[in-house]
């Protein structure tokens, strides 16, 4: 059953996520650190997460989308994508990626 309120949500989720996306690309940009391409790539796996999480709530009947040939759920191989780029991002050393190119 389609609800609109819960449709609403995964819009406002989908929207916000986007946004930390965005402005995680230009801290990237501003300062070229592998942390902060940790932390935009963790950003991009929550927005494909939320947009998933749209896809199934508006399309599949809240049905859970298969990985061919695994049986794993996707959004849950994305969430496991977007902790171990969290960890990365708080496990790798900061180093300047446009310092490392000038070497």
């Amino acid at each position: 059953m389609f609800s609109v309120t819960d449709a609403v949500v995964h819009v406002l989720l989908v929207a916000f996520s986007a946004v930390v996306l965005l402005i995680s690309l230009f801290a990237y940009a501003g300062r070229r650190n592998t942390r902060y391409l940790f932390l935009s790539l963790a950003f991009a796996f929550l927005a494909l997460s939320e947009v998933e999480g749209l896809i199934e709530t508006m399309f599949l009947s809240n049905q859970l989308i298969l990985m061919p040939l695994t049986g794993i759920h996707l959004s849950h191989f994305i969430e496991f994508l977007m902790l171990a780029s969290f960890s990365l991002a708080l496990i790798v050393r900061g180093e300047n990626l446009g310092n490392a190119a000038r070497r």
